[in-house]
C-alpha cells in the first residue's frame, strides 16, 4: 500500500526530500527499465526505421559534410536530433542511431519515474514507466532513428532540473527540447509558468531563475538560427505539411480514431472505465485552485493537465502521426497516479501495460485500410472503410514494412549518395 505524503508548502520542498534507489521498495524500476531495454536492444537491430523523416535527416547530415551548409530536413530543421542521428549514423550505421534512441528512451522512463516517487508509491511509479514504456509506438520511437525521443528526454530532464533549482541549466535543455520539436516551446511555458508561484522568496533563486528563462530564449533563438538563414531570412520555416486530404470531417475522423489507437481498443475502454469511475475526484480536483499556498500537488495536476489539453489541441490541428501524442502517455500516466486508490491505479497501470503488449502483436481495428500495388505508403484517410477485425499489431506491422518501405528508402538514399560517404546497411 501506499503511504500518505505529507503535504508541503512549494513545489521546491515536495521535490527536495531524499529518495535512496539503492532501498528495495525501489527495485520493482530497475527490473522494468531492464526489461524494456533489453527488448529496446533487440528491437534495434531491425535497422534504421520505415519513416521517411530519418532519411531527411541523414540527408541533412550529408549535405553539412559535403557542401558545408545546413539544409533542414523539414520546415522547422529539428537541429538537435538531426546533428545527432547524423553523426551517429556516419560513427556506426543504424547500431549507433538507434542505439542513442533506446538510451534516451530508457532515461526518459527513469526520469519520469524519479520525478513521480515524490509524488506517488515507487511501485506505481515503476508501473507508470512501464505503461509509458510498453505502448507500441513508443516502442518504435524508441527503437528506430526517429527524432520522437530527443524533444521527451530533454523536456523531462529540464523538468528534473527546474523542480532541482538547476533554473539556468534547465533553461538551456528546455531549448534543445524546442530545439528537437519546436512544439514543445508551449510545453516549457506551461511548465515555467506553474512554477513561478511556488518559487522560493529568495532573491538569489529568483534571480537564477529569470536568468534562466533568458538563456532559454537565447539558446533557442541560437539552435533556431541555422534554419532561419537556410530559409532565407525570414520566418517561413514555422510552416507545417498539412495532410488535408478528406477535409475537416477527415481530420476530425483522423483525431478521434488515433487517438483511440494509440492505446489500442481493450486499452482504450480500460482507461474510459477507470477515468469514469473516478470522475469525482478528478471534477473536485479540476474546480480547485491551482495556485492556493500550499498545494503544489494542486499545482502540478494543473499543469499536466494543460499539458494534456495543448497537445490534444495540436493533434486536432494535425492528426498526422501517431508519435505526436507521445506527451499524452506520460500525462495520462501522471493522472493515473492521483486517484487515491492504490488497487485500482495498480491494477489500470498492470492491465495497460500488458495490453499494450498485445497491441503490438494483435490489433482489435474497426477499420481496415488498403495498400497499393509496389513500393507506394499505406494510406489510412484515403482507403480506410469500416470492417472490424483482428489485424496484426502495430509492432508486427513495422517489423514487416521494414522489407518494403525500410528497404525502398535505404535503396533511395544509397543511390542520391552513392557519390560521398559509406552506404547506409539494411539488415532487411
Amino acid at each position: 500500500m501506499t503511504n500518505p505524503v505529507k503535504p508541503r508548502r512549494s513545489i521546491p520542498d515536495l521535490f527536495s526530500r531524499d529518495q535512496n534507489l539503492s532501498i528495495p521498495e525501489h527495485h520493482w524500476i530497475f527490473w522494468v527499465l531492464g526489461l524494456l531495454g533489453a527488448g529496446y536492444i533487440l528491437l534495434t537491430l531491425n535497422g534504421y526505421g520505415n519513416h521517411d523523416d530519418i532519411y531527411r535527416m541523414m540527408s541533412t547530415w550529408r549535405i553539412l559534410l559535403s557542401e558545408q551548409r545546413y539544409e533542414p530536413s523539414r520546415f522547422q530543421g529539428y537541429l538537435v536530433p538531426e546533428m545527432i542521428i547524423g553523426l551517429s549514423s556516419h560513427l556506426g550505421d543504424f547500431y549507433l542511431s538507434n542505439l542513442v534512441s533506446a538510451t534516451l528512451a530508457i532515461a526518459s522512463l527513469g526520469i519520469f519515474y524519479w520525478l513521480l516517487i515524490h509524488l506517488t508509491s515507487p511501485l506505481l511509479a515503476a508501473l507508470a514507466a512501464a505503461a509509458v514504456g510498453t505502448n507500441p509506438y513508443w516502442i518504435i520511437a524508441a527503437t528506430t532513428s526517429t527524432d520522437y525521443i530527443y524533444p521527451v528526454f530533454f523536456f523531462l530532464l529540464g523538468l528534473l532540473l527546474l523542480v532541482n533549482q538547476r533554473f539556468r541549466i534547465a533553461g538551456i535543455v528546455f531549448a534543445l527540447a524546442v530545439s528537437s520539436r519546436l512544439t514543445y516551446g508551449p510545453m516549457v511555458a506551461i511548465a515555467l509558468g506553474f512554477y513561478l508561484p511556488h518559487l522560493q522568496k529568495t532573491i538569489e533563486l529568483r534571480k537564477q531563475f529569470f536568468q534562466g528563462i533568458l538563456l532559454f530564449v537565447f539558446s533557442c533563438f541560437a539552435l533556431y538560427l541555422p534554419v532561419f538563414i537556410s530559409s532565407g531570412m525570414n520566418f517561413s520555416f514555422l510552416n507545417y505539411a498539412d495532410d488535408a486530404a478528406g477535409g475537416k470531417l477527415a481530420d476530425i475522423a483522423r483525431f478521434l480514431y488515433k487517438n483511440i489507437y494509440l492505446w489500442g481498443f481493450p486499452t482504450f475502454l480500460v482507461l474510459t472505465a477507470f477515468f469514469i469511475q473516478g470522475r469525482r475526484f478528478y471534477w473536485n480536483r479540476i474546480c480547485q485552485t491551482p495556485f492556493q499556498q500550499g498545494s503544489p500537488s494542486r499545482l502540478i495536476f494543473h499543469a499536466v493537465l494543460w499539458a494534456l489539453i495543448y497537445n490534444q489541441l495540436l493533434f486536432f490541428k494535425l492528426p498526422h502521426q501517431y508519435q505526436y501524442l507521445i506527451p499524452v502517455l506520460f500525462c495520462v500516466a501522471f493522472l493515473i497516479t492521483q486517484l487515491p486508490d492504490f488497487r485500482k491505479q495498480a491494477l489500470c497501470f498492470s492491465l495497460v501495460a500488458a495490453l499494450h503488449l498485445v497491441h503490438g502483436v494483435v490489433n482489435f481495428d474497426v477499420l481496415e485500410t488498403y495498400q497499393l500495388p509496389g513500393n507506394n505508403n499505406t494510406i489510412h484517410s484515403d482507403g480506410a472503410v469500416v470492417k472490424p477485425g483482428i489485424r496484426e499489431g502495430i509492432l508486427l506491422r513495422d517489423y514487416r514494412w521494414r522489407s518494403q518501405y525500410q528497404r525502398r528508402m535505404i535503396d533511395d538514399f544509397n543511390q542520391e549518395w552513392q557519390h560521398f560517404g559509406r552506404s547506409l546497411t539494411n539488415p532487411r
